[in-house]
């Protein structure tokens, strides 16, 4: 898949509040932007490029909390671009 394939996915801009870690310490922040491939999530915490994250979030289609993992691909001054695994 192309980076032009990627960028024309379908993304959801509806905000979630997301639950997440990397490493051993918890965060809290906001989806926005969310594709299959991964998300944008507007944070305030100190977090690095290529860590592993792992979140939880409420599901729009199902009634319960969906979980993901993911890699930090970009740190922005408004939050982080994680890639799904």
């Amino acid at each position: 898949m192309t980076i032009k394939d990627k960028k024309e996915r379908v993304k959801h801009a509806d905000a979630k509040i997301v639950d997440f870690v990397v490493g051993k310490r918890s965060h809290r922040g906001s989806t926005t932007n969310m594709s299959g491939d991964g998300v944008f999530i507007k944070t305030e915490g100190r977090l690095s490029k290529g860590h592993n994250i792992s979140m939880s979030f409420e599901s729009s289609k199902l009634a319960k909390r969906e979980k993901r993992t993911g890699n930090i691909v970009r740190i922005t001054p408004r939050g982080i671009c994680v890639e799904f695994y």
